[in-house]
């Protein structure tokens, strides 16, 4: 498929849904104008929205939105978020401690099954917004993934 059809990805990989989910992680969040979608659906949905608390981890372009970057293509990465230095926070860092690319990465792994629900409704509200955009999303003119674009 040509990059040019494609308007937005949104990554979904690892969104970690261990504890509720009352704040939305987004990588990339003010890189393009998807980071005002996301926060109108989160916004709907009685959702906070953090930007990377853990920017020096460099995730954004670590993971597989960036192929899509790297194409010119704006792109986001959400996952389930937490403030710093507090109990969800200690959960997620035991997790990629213990589960991150380790045998325990399984099916018996604590789930917040309502946390994914939420998920995947904000996932579905955003795509839905984005394909109804009478416009293209694009990157802000402040970005440095800007240079991507075709």
């Amino acid at each position: 498929m040509p990059a040019r059809s494609i308007v937005a990805n949104v990554n979904t990989d690892m969104f970690l849904p261990l504890f509720p989910l009352k704040e939305l992680m987004v990588l990339g969040l003010d890189e393009s104008d998807l980071g005002d979608d996301v926060r109108t659906v989160a916004a709907e949905m009685h959702l906070q929205v953090q930007a990377d608390p853990e920017p020096q981890r460099s995730r954004f372009t670590r993971s597989d939105q960036y192929s899509f970057v790297r194409a010119g293509i704006p792109a986001l990465a959400m996952k389930v978020g937490y403030e710093m230095n507090t109990p969800e926070a200690t959960i997620a860092q035991k997790w990629t401690a213990e589960r991150y690319h380790q045998p325990s990465d399984d099916l018996n792994q604590p789930v917040d099954t309502t946390a994914a629900d939420t998920f995947i409704e904000v996932v579905g509200r955003l795509a839905v917004r984005i394909a109804n955009r009478p416009d293209r999303p694009k990157w802000n003119d402040a970005s440095f993934f800007r240079r991507f674009s075709q």
